[in-house]
């Protein structure tokens, strides 16, 4: 059975990002997963709009 992640983030510390960026590719894969998507380009185009500075969907 497939699982899909929908991981919505809003960055308030933008320091993080760069050692979290070089470690969870490996850390997802290393758990079998795959980016079926990502981005940091949100734009809502239905609805109220989302606080949300990253989004990624995983399998």
């Amino acid at each position: 059975m497939t699982t899909y992640v929908i991981a919505d983030i809003k960055v308030k510390n933008p320091q993080w990002m760069p050692a979290y960026a070089a470690s969870v590719h490996d850390l997802v894969h290393k758990h079998g997963g795959k980016y079926l998507s990502r981005s940091g380009n949100v734009k809502t185009l239905e609805g109220k709009p989302l606080d949300t500075t990253l989004i990624a969907l995983m399998a």
